[in-house]
């Protein structure tokens, strides 16, 4: 997946730039080939691997949208990593200056066992909400300086966040990616 990053990186900053990211084994190569036949735009793969994650913030400042990728199917067990990356991306500087738009896409949508858009909304809006308050201790203690997502003093919704973000569904091994389509057609500039 690497390769992908590599490959597809565009050489300068463009307003039609998507990044697709998420962890490892949720679909985004799947989808970054299938929308990487949409023109005239870049799509960004950055590996799910832990240890490659840093490469988001050197693609994020060229993002026009984010496609944050999650298995609908698999979701339970990686809920928690699931959500700390979230929060990570609807904190970075870029994405809140930018107000960059982000497409949470439940992929696998299409398997018996797979857990509703509404559903993993719910659990993602949970786990950062855990997540907010853990680290907001921390910073009370002067020991980091964190972005506050949300209304404070109320429970996270990702309604809440300064940048759009959009939870949708679908499957990209069937080609059921019309929300990811109507996310780009939306928020990329030709």
């Amino acid at each position: 997946m690497l390769d992908c990053l590599t490959a597809s990186r565009p050489k300068s900053s463009k307003p039609n730039t998507i990044v697709l990211c998420g962890l490892s084994g949720s679909g985004k190569t799947v989808l970054f080939y299938q929308q990487g036949k949409i023109k005239p735009i870049h799509v960004i793969d950055v590996p799910g691997h832990a240890r490659l994650k840093p490469k988001l913030d050197e693609v994020l400042p060229q993002a026009a949208g984010v496609v944050f990728v999650v298995d609908a199917q698999d979701f339970l067990s990686s809920v928690q990593a699931a959500a700390e990356y979230l929060y990570d991306i609807l904190t970075k500087a870029t994405v809140l200056k930018k107000r960059v738009p982000v497409l949470i896409f439940c992929n696998k949508a299409d398997k018996v066992t797979a857990h509703s858009k509404e559903f993993i909304k719910k659990q993602l809006e949970k786990e950062v909400n855990k997540l907010q308050e853990s680290r907001n201790a921390i910073s009370s203690a002067d020991i980091t300086d964190e972005v506050q997502l949300g209304v404070p003093g109320e429970a996270f919704n990702l309604s809440q966040c300064p940048s759009k973000v959009i939870v949708a569904e679908g499957a990209g091994l069937t080609g059921n990616v019309s929300a990811v389509e109507q996310f780009i057609r939306e928020y990329v500039k030709p």
